[in-house]
């Protein structure tokens, strides 16, 4: 393999000058006429440039962490996605951890420097350990939630896509509209339970306490909180889900009570997926950019170890209803 010596040797400059134009030094000045005979020589060589070694001489790794739940969650593909996608384009590659691995691995990780940043969307990680690792400035962003007093963070406009949903229920005529919310521990689930709220308000429709169900982002969790609006004696005629796994349950209680969708219920989804177009019927969804969301993440996360980032949280609009064959038009 040939070095950088022998490329300087074979130009008849200097090695920190072809180290210089290998690293594209912004600050070198040379003739136009000596930059093409470095270059020249690198390509006659095949001189390929040491990048473990120019990273650890800059103490970085070009490794950035993203921790998540999960791998069975279909909505983390589409962050994981638009999240690789930039990291690869932006000369990073990306590792992703579940949580088969424990926290204090993770950052240990991090505070070790095996990897240049993290971005954190598992719902494992504590709050406050987030917010002491922000304390210590090092490269941290939350992707898909928020975490008090950090603005570190890139989110889709959660309540606005669920008010959308609700919204879009209203306008086929439905007024007696169940929420099966996510874990109220979190800020998506929140942000989506004011938007369910909101539309209701702005709808002109009595909220009703017992029609809000709060349940973990499972398909076991949605099927429960489901099975619960439809023993109620005044069961309502729609239901908005704060995620697809949760959708996915509900569609299943629905189905085993012997009722049919839509002519019975209702259905809206939060999130947009790939099966959600093959399932029977196929359901209504309210789709977010979740891709734009893990490519917005990975830029603002270089920004911080670059030390270019505004301070300043990004939440990502561009929601939009996707309507198919799981609500019934009431008027």
């Amino acid at each position: 393999m040939a070095t950088l010596k022998q490329v300087a040797k074979l130009a008849g400059v200097d090695s920190s000058t072809v180290s210089r134009v290998v690293n594209n030094d912004p600050s070198l000045s040379i003739k136009l006429e000596t930059r093409e005979r470095i270059l020249k020589a690198i390509e006659e060589l095949n001189y390929s440039p040491n990048l473990a070694a120019r990273n650890l001489k800059k103490k970085e790794t070009k490794i950035l962490g993203l921790a998540i739940n999960n791998f069975f969650n279909p909505v983390m593909a589409s962050i994981i996605h638009g999240a690789e996608l930039r990291a690869n384009k932006e000369g990073y590659n990306l590792l992703v951890y579940s949580s088969e691995h424990s926290q204090s691995k993770i950052i240990n990780s991090l505070v070790d420097r095996h990897i240049d940043g993290l971005l954190i969307s598992s719902l494992t990680f504590e709050e406050e350990d987030i917010l002491k690792l922000n304390d210590k400035n090092l490269p941290i962003v939350s992707v898909n939630r928020k975490v008090l007093g950090m603005k570190n963070y890139v989110v889709v406009n959660d309540m606005q896509g669920a008010k959308l949903g609700v919204k879009h229920l209203i306008e086929f005529g439905h007024k007696k509209i169940a929420h099966i919310s996510g874990p109220l521990y979190t800020s998506t689930a929140v942000e989506r339970l004011m938007g369910y709220r909101t539309a209701l308000n702005e709808g002109d429709i009595k909220f009703i306490s017992e029609y809000v169900q709060e349940s973990e982002n499972s398909i076991d969790d949605g099927y429960i909180a489901m099975e619960h609006l439809l023993s109620l004696s005044n069961r309502p005629t729609a239901v908005f889900a704060s995620s697809i796994l949760i959708a996915l349950g509900a569609m299943k209680a629905i189905q085993e009570e012997g009722l049919t969708i839509p002519n019975d219920i209702s259905l809206v989804g939060f999130h947009d997926v790939y099966f959600a177009e093959a399932i029977f019927p196929r359901l209504t969804t309210v789709k977010m950019p979740l891709e734009e969301m893990g490519d917005k993440a990975i830029g603002k996360l270089i920004d911080i170890i670059n030390k270019k980032d505004n301070g300043e949280g990004i939440i990502i609009p561009g929601e939009r209803i996707i309507s198919r064959d799981s609500v019934k038009r009431l008027v």
